[in-house]
């Protein structure tokens, strides 16, 4: 009866520690501060982390819009200290039209990442075989060209584990997104270059292979991914696949331009 008892009381305070971890997170999602501690103990795996992320996605007031695609690159996953891409909530709330002035603290990180997104016009349920890539994009409505501002909301930012960026949401603070068009064909969007202009001055190029060999790629792997998790791709989900150029740091008052050949432009007003 002890045993059974102190077992009770362990699983107790792990129930209880992850929930104050799922408030923390909350709160600093909506507010955008960060935190200046720890609310719990680190993940112990990325299957909890996730969990965390999902039930701070439940809890949240904002409206789910889609999904982003984090450390699809060589270089953000060297970055962020992982070998591999991880999925995070996108909120309506927080995505913005080409042109606008996206508000962030002078506390907060401004890691801006010029990537390539797609609106889905259809599901994409689970069923006894993975989703090859021609049929994921045959369910592609639009391609956009897109710049995600990412924002860590934890003590150490960039310097933490990769459990604690899946939790805190995939880090995403807010996607500004540019018109969309029809997609080019397949053999197109890996080769898909962009130029990214910063205050007027010439500063980074990329490359659309750069994210994950291309987002046509990127996008496959989240479709099969989220169905592993128990979720699925929606039509109407926006999806944004990947910085492809370097990582790079913006301040307040910067404006950031991201060209892309064959998907137009896009820019924000920090």
């Amino acid at each position: 009866m002890r045993v059974q008892a102190h077992a009770a009381g362990i699983g107790e305070g792990l129930s209880m520690s992850r929930q104050a971890i799922i408030e923390a997170l909350l709160a600093a999602r909506l507010s955008g501060e960060k935190l200046n501690s720890y609310p719990g103990p680190t993940p112990s795996s990325m299957a909890e982390a996730f969990a965390i992320q999902s039930a701070v996605r439940t809890a949240m007031s904002w409206t789910h819009a889609g999904w982003k695609i984090g450390c699809t690159s060589e270089r953000a996953q060297k970055a962020l200290h992982t070998d591999g891409p991880f999925p995070g909530p996108l909120y309506r709330e927080r995505v913005f039209a080409s042109g606008a002035h996206v508000q962030t603290l002078p506390s907060n990180s401004r890691t801006t990442e010029p990537e390539i997104a797609f609106t889905m016009a259809n599901d994409l349920p689970a069923r006894g075989e993975a989703w090859s890539v021609d049929e994921v994009l045959s369910t592609v409505a639009t391609v956009h060209p897109a710049i995600e501002i990412v924002n860590p909301r934890l003590p150490k930012g960039f310097n933490d584990v990769v459990e604690w960026y899946v939790a805190d949401g995939g880090l995403s603070h807010a996607l500004v997104l540019g018109g969309g068009t029809k997609p080019p064909g397949r053999a197109d969007l890996a080769k898909i270059t962009n130029r990214v202009v910063i205050n007027g001055q010439n500063k980074y190029t990329g490359l659309g292979a750069n994210a994950l060999g291309g987002p046509e790629l990127a996008l496959t792997w989240l479709a099969n991914d989220l169905i592993k998790k128990g979720l699925f791709l929606r039509g109407g989900d926006i999806v944004t696949t990947g910085v492809i150029t370097e990582v790079f740091d913006t301040q307040i008052g910067d404006h950031v331009e991201a060209a892309y050949d064959l998907i137009g432009k896009v820019s924000v007003q920090l």
